[in-house]
């Protein structure tokens, strides 16, 4: 018995206590019913339907069936994860949920991170995975040259994947500093658009080396041009998430408090 009790305080003191059953709970409430079907065909149907709509142009067809998803995809998919994700905090709040779990052996980290990990889960299976299997069979139908490596294709999908991941944790972190969903979704839009048109050619340089130049470098990788600047735009873009959910998690602490 004592040895028992000390292996759940243990556990219990852990930075990242109740990480699992956050996580879980996230999980469950999507793919525990037929919601995630109806997501799936819902995100199929938005990738698969402009696909459709290009116009033959011979074996370039293909390509462009693959630059319209990474591209236009991008944008549809990052205004997606914020929509999906938006109220994932708030609505915790407001319904007095967050004081009932934070009365069980849950750590501030746990919480997030769990949040984090559940709705990376989500959006890499079904907002851009699915998705971008089912594109790029259609662009095999579409006569896809041969020049198109898939290897390219999944890193530039990889790229995007970043995206919708940053856009995930500033979603998150929003929804630990604001009350209502309506400035979550409004702030997260607002950052995610302002980002690729910076209005001062003294600091445009920086782009190429954060997460608003993966859009563009997505395409140029499928093609088979992978950018100088690519890596550093990857590596960029996952130094900011980190940023951001540890700010999430330090914010929800004082609250805590």
């Amino acid at each position: 018995m004592i040895e028992q009790n000390t292996e759940l305080q243990r556990v219990s003191s852990s930075w990242h206590r109740g990480f699992h059953a956050i996580y879980h709970k996230e999980l469950a409430a999507w793919f525990g019913t037929h919601k995630w079907i109806n997501q799936v065909i819902i995100w199929i149907a938005l990738a698969l339907v402009p696909a459709i709509s290009v116009p033959t142009i011979g074996r370039d067809r293909g390509v462009a069936v693959l630059s319209l998803f990474l591209w236009s995809g991008s944008n549809m998919m990052s205004i997606g994860t914020i929509i999906l994700t938006q109220g994932t905090i708030v609505e915790e709040k407001l319904t007095q949920t967050l004081l009932w779990i934070f009365s069980k052996p849950l750590s501030p980290a746990g919480f997030i991170l769990g949040k984090f990990a559940a709705y990376a889960v989500l959006i890499g299976s079904i907002v851009i995975g699915a998705p971008a299997i089912v594109v790029y069979c259609y662009a095999i139908f579409a006569r896809l040259p041969a020049k198109i490596s898939i290897f390219n294709y999944l890193i530039g999908v990889l790229m995007v994947y970043l995206v919708l991941l940053f856009v995930l944790a500033l979603t998150i972190l929003l929804g630990v500093l604001f009350d209502k969903i309506a400035a979550v979704t409004a702030i997260s839009l607002a950052v995610f658009f302002s980002g690729a048109g910076l209005p001062s050619t003294q600091i445009r340089w920086i782009e190429p080396y954060t997460v608003w130049a993966l859009q563009h470098n997505s395409y140029e990788t499928m093609t088979g041009k992978f950018p100088a600047t690519g890596w550093w735009a990857m590596g960029s873009t996952v130094v900011s998430i980190i940023v951001l959910l540890i700010i999430a998690i330090e914010w929800m602490k004082r609250s805590e408090l």
